[in-house]
């Protein structure tokens, strides 16, 4: 796969595994910035920031937020597309 494609991928998945009947996603239209992905809780009005990261195909790499990041409390939600899996904070688990 292509390095962009990488990010579109990690994206798509990223989304599949954050959507569900209580929530709505959106996604930044020209896809820079500090926000990949906008979930919204229909029932409680929540919201909550992640940026989609790849993840290294056969270990771990932890990225660091950004100073906006941080103040936006942005979750970095890393996908690693040869395993098939995802990692949020300390959960991790199978697409």
């Amino acid at each position: 796969m292509k390095y962009s494609n990488n990010g579109i991928a990690t994206e798509l998945e990223a989304m599949l595994h954050l959507i569900d009947d209580d929530h709505l996603l959106f996604t930044s239209l020209q896809g820079i910035g500090p926000i990949d992905i906008v979930r919204v809780n229909i029932k409680t009005g929540k919201v909550d920031f992640y940026d989609a990261k790849t993840d290294h195909p056969k270990r771990h790499r932890k990225r660091y937020p950004t100073n906006i990041q941080k103040k936006l409390k942005v979750k970095n939600l890393y996908v690693n597309l040869d395993k098939r899996t995802w990692r949020l904070e300390s959960k991790l688990g199978k697409l």
